[in-house]
């Protein structure tokens, strides 16, 4: 199988130089709220998208921050609690 890459390189007039075309297919109810929520004209649909995609990424860069933290205060809250059994345990 050939390697082809994810994004085609192919401008378009009139497009700006770091956008690309993207085709694809979405459900018929979700088009009817992404008419409900996108402002009408020529450009906003795509902008609206972006705008999403880029809420989710920085939601999921938090979530995934959180997690590690929690992570850590859970090993921190074990590490003392066998030091605590341990004093416990020689006293």
């Amino acid at each position: 199988m050939e390697d082809r890459p994810l994004v085609t390189t192919k401008r378009y007039g009139g497009r700006r130089e770091d956008s690309v075309v993207l085709n694809t297919t979405i459900d018929v109810e979700a088009v009817e709220l992404l008419r409900q929520f996108c402002p009408p004209g020529r450009r906003a649909t795509g902008k609206f998208l972006a705008r999403l995609l880029y809420e989710h990424a920085a939601r999921q860069e938090e979530r995934q921050r959180l997690e590690e933290r929690a992570r850590v205060r859970r090993a921190g809250q074990q590490d003392s609690a066998m030091v605590s059994e341990e004093v416990t345990t020689v006293g």
